[in-house]
């Protein structure tokens, strides 16, 4: 019998057609490198049927491989250095713009911020959590990645109230897509860099400590009650 929870963990998901599932895969940021491009071609090409898909959280997945070619598809990643997608309960990988790394509207480093939420908080995708959870971060007030619907929305952001009128950080909360959409709570506040980074972190805390299972940031947040959520994690 096969045991479709353990593939869902190790980034094969299952097809609707029988006795296949779907590879998916990430990258940091969303960007993969050229020789991980060519080996996922080759895997498409040995293990599915030459097709590869772009996932809305900046991955690539590969379809129609059978699931008895699933480990051998597994060595074949390790092999290559090329990180398994996410799903179940669990941090999604963190979805990114390109922010001021080389689009012209981008005013804060995207990649950066990414990369630190991971290293210093250990926040990573892969994330046991009570259901899914996801972050996204945008590098100016167009929003590409839809910040405003994901449990942490992120986005560039001038402080026009400052007498410097500096760049920071505007942030949503407990935002959601799926069968029941709904944009997050904006935040009053324009955040340093460091102030962001530790609000991540005292709201992945508080979902991680109070959430039930299967329970989505914002339907704690009701429970919760929006003031106390509040005032639990923005200092």
């Amino acid at each position: 019998m096969v045991d479709y929870e353990d593939l869902k963990k190790r980034g094969f998901l299952k097809q609707r057609q029988d006795g296949f599932v779907v590879l998916r895969t990430r990258a940091a940021n969303g960007v993969y490198k050229k020789e991980h491009l060519e080996r996922l071609a080759d895997i498409a090409g040995k293990y599915g049927r030459g097709i590869i898909h772009p996932t809305i959280r900046q991955g690539l997945e590969i379809p129609f491989i059978k699931v008895e070619d699933a480990s051998a598809v597994e060595k074949e990643l390790k092999d290559a250095g090329i990180e398994s997608g996410v799903s179940g309960p669990r941090l999604r990988a963190i979805t990114c713009c390109p922010g001021n790394s080389w689009c012209r509207f981008g005013i804060i480093d995207t990649f950066l911020l990414a990369n630190k939420i991971a290293g210093e908080l250990g926040i990573k995708p892969g994330m046991e959590l009570p259901h899914k959870f996801k972050i996204a971060i945008s590098g100016c007030p167009n929003t590409c990645t839809r910040p405003q619907a994901s449990e942490i929305g992120i986005h560039g952001a001038v402080d026009a109230l400052s007498a410097d009128k500096h760049t920071g950080y505007a942030v949503y909360l407990g935002g959601a897509g799926g069968r029941d959409p709904h944009n997050g709570i904006k935040i009053n506040k324009i955040f340093t860099e460091g102030e962001v980074i530790s609000l991540v972190g005292r709201v992945v805390k508080f979902y991680k400590d109070n959430a039930k299972p299967r329970q989505r940031l914002s339907a704690l947040i009701e429970e919760t009650g929006e003031d106390r959520f509040l005032k639990e994690v923005v200092v």
